[in-house]
């Protein structure tokens, strides 16, 4: 089993961090935020964090600059997801797991801590950090972006934080979606298109929000994209309409309003019609319908 943060532990700290009072806590943890090394023993020795199962994930490769580590490149993220391939989903959707996975990057001098305070590509961690201590800027806003880019932070963003802001795990499940989507399309509906993967990946790295929309429905319990098939071919047909586009910032269907009425529409017709049953084209056919529908 992968090595993960104790659940128990880190989840104390992430809640006492959220709170308004604990003013004294949020500067201690953004001060050691600067360092590597302070950030380690901050969080194992100050707080008791520890980590639970045997096994290490090897670290990534190459040493990340800041931004190739807040967003990474399609090369990066493709070869992060090649070494880590074998990571099952369902360690992969802990925040404990991701948490362990960031902290050894700084361990191993891979990442440097401040990067996780980073929340664009123009204003440096460390720079935000040192504002923020000296009440220049929001302490709280630097603390939660320190702990989403960690591993994720369900008690503020729910459990999509962990596929959306946590940028090891974003670029994980965007590969394996994107390959999970060629595999369906190619294997399972016999789809002739040598440019599956390509114009998936092109669609799920056009803008975070995007990726963020899309990951929200998949993983809502209540979703109609529950059922494999019609998530997949509604992503292809989805980065199909996107290979169509002259200017990919024309492309507007993976804004979340839009999504949610393209989903809106297949559930209501999951009401009366099992979409699992249907054939490939008769399928592909709906969807296309009700794109069409939700986008008027």
């Amino acid at each position: 089993m992968y090595k993960r943060l104790d659940d128990e532990a880190y989840s104390r700290l992430r809640k006492d961090l959220l709170k308004k009072e604990t003013i004294d806590l949020q500067k201690e943890f953004l001060t050691a935020a600067r360092s590597n090394a302070e950030l380690l023993t901050f969080m194992q020795d100050v707080c008791g964090i520890g980590t639970k199962g045997t096994k290490d994930l090897e670290t990534y490769d190459d040493i990340l600059t800041e931004a190739q580590y807040i967003n990474p490149p399609e090369d990066t993220e493709l070869s992060m997801y090649e070494q880590w391939k074998d990571i099952p989903p369902e360690t992969a959707c802990r925040v404990t797991f991701w948490g362990e996975v960031t902290l050894n990057h700084i361990r191993q001098g891979k990442i440097e801590a401040h990067y996780l305070a980073t929340s664009s590509d123009t204003v440096r961690g460390i720079n935000r950090i040192q504002k923020a201590l000296a009440n220049d800027g929001d302490i709280q806003a630097c603390v939660l972006n320190v702990l989403r880019s960690m591993s994720g932070l369900p008690e503020k963003r729910g459990n999509i934080s962990v596929y959306a802001n946590c940028p090891f795990s974003r670029a994980w499940w965007r590969i394996r979606l994107a390959h999970e989507v060629q595999k369906t399309v190619v294997d399972v509906c016999k789809q002739k298109d040598p440019d599956v993967f390509e114009k998936v990946l092109k669609l799920l790295r056009l803008k975070n929000e995007g990726w963020e929309t899309i990951m929200r429905w998949v993983i809502s319990r209540n979703s109609v994209l529950g059922d494999t098939k019609t998530r997949d071919l509604l992503v292809w047909i989805l980065a199909e309409k996107l290979a169509s586009t002259k200017k990919a910032s024309d492309f507007t269907l993976l804004n979340s309003e839009t999504i949610r009425k393209i989903c809106r529409t297949l559930g209501v017709r999951c009401a009366w019609q099992e979409l699992s049953l249907l054939d490939v084209d008769e399928l592909m056919s709906v969807i296309e319908s009700d794109v069409k529908l939700a986008i008027g």
